[in-house]
């Protein structure tokens, strides 16, 4: 069983390469499977001007994801909701944030993959005569591009990328290999593909051979560094206060 160290780095190490003014893509749904401790070294250390891809703009009540957009560290943001944090919405409606145009959650998933595979974009039928409103995105830099085959009418998507995209999974070995539990799954896979360097925040780092075959969500040939995140014992908490915070479930002592 092997013992080296292999992909695994310390925090400080992985995330040195996220300077201010990076193109930054992250693996969430609505605050499930945040990277918490990549997300609190961005705020500690201010790295600002960042261009965040996204699925949701992370979960309200100054969370994670949502603080970095109260902290006035995201210049813009690519993804298919803005108000699932109230953080994010003031972002935008200040002006402190650039939002071009929001996307259907399956495009933005495509257009992701897309990027992930080497593909030049994505052909999509979904919001055709709709999201190419005139004037219902008014900062975009050009209209929306459309094709037609066999007399059907598509968007042309272009693929999305990053220079840096950071996952957040259940554990993983030193070559990289990531395991999810339940909701952070989502499209992990697709998200660290999509990046050039991709950093695996995990709960757990196990000996290669630990995590079967069949369980593994993500191949180590995506993933450039893991780093120790919480535990999940502390995950567990995170999140539990906070849905407690925001009166969704009962506070500890009233169970």
């Amino acid at each position: 069983m092997s013992t080296h160290h292999g992909k695994v780095m310390d925090i400080d190490a992985a995330m040195s390469r996220v300077p201010p003014g990076t193109r930054l893509m992250m693996g969430e749904f609505v605050g499930a499977g945040e990277p918490a401790r990549c997300i609190e070294w961005l705020l500690e250390h201010r790295i600002d001007r960042l261009t965040l891809l996204a699925v949701t703009s992370g979960l309200r009540g100054d969370f994670l994801m949502g603080k970095l957009f109260a902290a006035g560290l995201i210049a813009e943001y690519i993804g298919t909701h803005v108000a699932t944090s109230n953080e994010a919405s003031d972002a935008y409606l200040s002006g402190q944030m650039l939002v071009k145009q929001i996307y259907p959650m399956g495009t933005w998933a495509e257009m992701v993959r897309a990027g992930g595979m080497g593909l030049g974009g994505a052909l999509v039928p979904v919001g055709v005569g709709i999201l190419d409103a005139p004037g219902l995105f008014p900062d975009m830099d050009a209209p929306k591009r459309t094709i037609d085959i066999n007399g059907k009418t598509y968007f042309v998507e272009p693929a999305l990328t990053a220079e840096v995209s950071i996952i957040r999974g259940w554990r993983a070995d030193p070559l990289g290999n990531v395991e999810f539990r339940y909701t952070s799954t989502q499209n992990q896979k697709d998200i660290a593909m999509a990046g050039k360097f991709t950093i695996a925040e995990v709960s757990e780092i196990v000996p290669v051979g630990t995590i079967p075959p069949e369980r593994v969500g993500c191949p180590g040939p995506f993933v450039n560094a893991v780093v120790q995140g919480y535990s999940l014992a502390e995950q567990h908490k995170l999140y539990r206060d906070q849905w407690i915070k925001l009166g969704r479930l009962p506070p500890v002592d009233a169970v």
